[in-house]
């Protein structure tokens, strides 16, 4: 090749070199990409954001934000912002769901997701990191709750998850016979109302009289409705052990464990008139019960007091019944916890029955 031919190609070549050069620095660019709060220069031919994204081997995934959008043209110097999306396993108040964050820190999560309040309790620091893989997060908002305990009501802000957890954090000493509205298990909610009854179990030891049998012999010398107690009777004991539960003090039933005898019943021993006579005594010339001085009859026997109790504890109440003379005219109980108009309506069924010897002294009080 001839010289002057060499010199031609050569000056061609190196002018196309140059050319290219110029062309490619034309069209490169530098961009500012940042990768969670992470920059660095990336130096690229790309025309988006997604291409630049992918000159730099930067992969967006679905929960991913990127900033501007990767439709976005590229000019030189621009700046790109990528954040990598962080799956959350959160559990609000005791339910759990799947959720996304871009936050980098805790805090900055519970920001994102709303939850600003400064009273929040959460399962892990503030300041704790979000790591790309994610993590647990637990987060209990503050709730009222309405409280009955020991008589009082009252309302209580907690962050407790369940009612166990709330009943230690308020320090309540409930105990393991206590009785609670809701289930230990339960999750709080706002302005549930939650009662906690005091259970106490106690036995106690009662003293309790035992009512004395009654024979009654027919005796001739006497009149009807004349009685002679020959042997008085005399009421046993028993020692009774309850088993006694109360809810917040007030006794709510009461079982028998035990029942031993300390002193046996005396047998009332008696003698019943048959002689029969006129007058209004008793016999068939009898007046109606209905027409008789009652009162006058109380007023002898008891003093006109109802609860009135002899000092031998034998007869009891206005007309002074025996309690085995009490339940054969069909009493029930103790005469003396009984109302006055009950007493006089037995007592009026004793008469019917027997006349008015079964009072000896004051009998003839009726028909005054």
């Amino acid at each position: 090749m001839r010289r002057t031919h060499r010199i031609a190609l050569f000056t061609l070549v190196i002018a196309g070199l140059i050319g290219g050069s110029v062309a490619w620095a034309s069209l490169s660019k530098t961009v500012t990409v940042s990768v969670d709060g992470e920059q660095r220069e990336v130096s690229t031919l790309a025309a988006t954001v997604e291409g630049v994204l992918e000159s730099a081997d930067l992969e967006v995934h679905e929960h991913d934000v990127v900033v501007p959008s990767l439709g976005t043209e590229v000019r030189d110097g621009a700046n790109i912002a990528l954040q990598r999306g962080r799956p959350l396993n959160l559990t609000v108040d005791g339910l759990t769901q799947e959720a996304y964050t871009t936050a980098r820190t805790v805090d900055e999560a519970l920001d994102q997701l709303g939850y600003r309040q400064a009273e929040l309790r959460i399962s892990a620091s503030r300041s704790e990191r979000v790591p790309l893989e994610g993590m647990e997060l637990t987060i209990n908002t503050p709730r009222e709750i309405v409280l009955t305990v020991d008589g009082q009501t009252q309302t209580v802000v907690t962050t407790a998850a369940d009612v166990d957890e709330f009943l230690e954090e308020q320090d309540l000493g409930v105990g393991p016979d206590d009785w609670t509205s809701l289930l230990r298990s339960q999750p709080l909610a706002n302005f549930m109302r939650l009662q906690i009854i005091r259970v106490a179990v106690s036995e106690v030891t009662v003293a309790e009289p035992v009512p004395f049998p009654v024979t009654e012999t027919p005796d001739d010398t006497l009149f009807e409705g004349e009685r002679e107690v020959d042997t008085p009777g005399v009421l046993g004991e028993v020692s009774v052990i309850y088993r006694v539960t109360s809810h917040d003090g007030v006794e709510v039933s009461r079982e028998v464990l035990s029942s031993t005898p300390v002193r046996e019943p005396v047998t009332e021993v008696a003698r019943v008139g048959t002689k029969p006579r006129s007058g209004p005594a008793g016999g068939g010339n009898a007046p109606s019960a209905d027409g008789l001085n009652w009162a006058a009859l109380a007023q002898c026997e008891s003093g006109g007091n109802p609860r009135a109790v002899s000092s031998s504890g034998r007869y009891r109440g206005l007309y002074q019944f025996s309690l085995q003379t009490w339940g054969s005219v069909g009493g029930v109980g103790d005469p003396i916890d009984n109302s006055p108009d009950e007493q006089t309506y037995r007592a009026q069924i004793l008469y019917e029955r027997s006349g008015a010897g079964q009072w000896p002294s004051c009998g003839p009080r009726l028909f005054t």
